[in-house]
């Protein structure tokens, strides 16, 4: 069997909600290409599925490193970060939403996740300045308009 084959039978599983078939299919195709950021992204979503956030973070890291324009790897490793709730780490999960909307300057989800951190770091002004921009390219954004409302009323009276 190929690399090809356990990556194909990996997502399948991934997808089917076998995630420890999923580990071991993913695993195998890594070990085949370890220069396969698909597959190293792949088995990111399973670690991160499995809660095993510290896998998914390395194996998100390993897929930007082979592949430094995978949007998606950014966003989700972002999401690492959230789900950790180690407050420290969020400067760095607003350097991943950013480095997302620079690769896809219409990534809304990344700009919205990344005005709750800003809100919840408790800078008001930058939260308001990104749901701008999300608002601006989605104006029926109903959760960005929702916190912007929130963030002024009640922060920055």
């Amino acid at each position: 069997m190929d690399y090809k084959f356990y990556l194909d039978k990996g997502i399948r599983e991934t997808n089917d909600g076998n995630f420890d078939e999923a580990l071991h299919s993913l695993s195998r195709a890594v070990g085949l290409n370890p220069e396969s950021s698909l597959a190293y992204f792949s088995l990111a979503i399973v670690y991160h599925n499995l809660n095993e956030l510290d896998s998914a973070y390395a194996s998100y890291t390993k897929a930007i490193q082979i592949k430094p324009d995978m949007v998606d790897a950014y966003f989700n490793r972002a999401q690492v970060i959230l789900a950790e709730k180690d407050d420290s780490k969020l400067p760095d999960a607003i350097k991943d939403f950013d480095k997302a909307v620079e690769l896809d300057s219409k990534f809304i989800d990344a700009m919205y996740y990344k005005a709750v951190i800003q809100k919840k770091l408790k800078d008001y002004k930058g939260a308001v300045e990104t749901l701008d921009k999300v608002i601006a390219l989605d104006p029926n954004a109903i959760y960005s308009k929702a916190l912007k409302i929130l963030i002024m009323q009640k922060y920055m009276k």
